[in-house]
């Protein structure tokens, strides 16, 4: 494979594998001198859509992870795990008796911006170290509360003492977290049973790890456009400037803490930022404008 190849490629991950591991055929195919990375981990027993990036659109992975995620999640209600999913031991049981009548309002309560403790067992850091490898060496692990925002909750199905939900949420939610504190909420233990990840963002309906190929390339925009940022286009002259590192003129641009989409002529150049009125300068150089200068 050459150095040309940038996008999203979409994966369906399957149970049983991790993100990195699902990852490895797109690897293969893309050699060692192309960057793959995904934009946010599915726990080895969740399946669904898994956003690999590949050449510069692993430089846009902030803007991907931000998008939001829907799931279709499966609660169970009566049994809480260490892990809080089905591959944890066991640490409390109970009874669940008949269902809540209330289970729809207790499950709009976490709509909205709301304070969430993630997993203990997480990929969070907790005194430099992971939290999952401190939980699985016997040490207390207690993450702090977050910010975190959820769109959306709907209950879709009730076969108890298991509930069916479409969940959309932003950066940072964790079902498996929202699966114990919906229980609390209702005064069971309950564990997530079931995660399967149907969109992020605009993108969905991915292809199995072992089937990745070329012609299923999605161009890089498409994370840009999702996430809503503002395009500048540049005349020729001064893309090349900003191809080779330098603030460009740009009338009227305010200064602003978020990065904005720069193209010339349909060709994608890169991220730039604007620090000083009237000037944009280059934040992230891609592909686009590497070939620019080469011309």
């Amino acid at each position: 494979m050459t150095g040309g190849r940038h996008g999203v490629i979409v994966i369906d991950k399957p149970a049983g594998l991790s993100s990195a591991r699902a990852l490895d055929p797109l690897k293969r195919l893309a050699g060692r001198r192309v960057k793959v990375g995904h934009a946010g981990t599915l726990d080895p027993f969740a399946t669904g859509v898994l956003v690999a990036l590949v050449g510069d659109a692993t430089r846009l992975s902030d803007l991907a992870m931000r998008l939001p995620k829907t799931y279709a999640a499966t609660v169970a209600f009566g049994k809480e795990t260490d892990t809080l999913d089905p591959e944890g031991e066991v640490v409390a049981e109970r009874d669940p008796g008949a269902a809540p009548a209330d289970l729809h309002a207790v499950a709009a309560r976490f709509v909205g911006e709301i304070e969430q403790v993630p997993p203990a067992y997480s990929a969070l850091k907790i005194g430099g170290r992971r939290a999952y490898k401190l939980a699985r060496g016997g040490a207390p692990v207690e993450p702090a509360a977050r910010s975190v925002r959820v769109h959306a909750i709907d209950v879709r199905e009730v076969v108890w003492p298991e509930v069916r939900l479409r969940v959309v949420c932003g950066a940072g939610f964790y079902v498996r977290a929202f699966a114990r504190d919906l229980g609390r909420e209702i005064g069971l233990p309950a564990h997530l049973a079931t995660l399967r990840r149907t969109h992020v963002g605009p993108f969905t309906e991915g292809h199995a790890p072992e089937d990745v190929a070329w012609d299923r390339l999605v161009p890089s925009e498409r994370i840009v456009e999702a996430a809503g940022l503002a395009w500048i286009d540049l005349p020729p002259a001064d893309a090349r400037a900003f191809a080779a590192g330098g603030a460009v003129p740009v009338p009227d641009l305010r200064p602003d803490a978020a990065a904005c989409a720069v193209r010339t002529e349909a060709l994608f150049l890169g991220l730039g930022i604007c620090e000083q009125p009237g000037r944009l300068q280059p934040k992230s150089v891609f592909a686009g404008a590497r070939a620019l200068l080469s011309k």
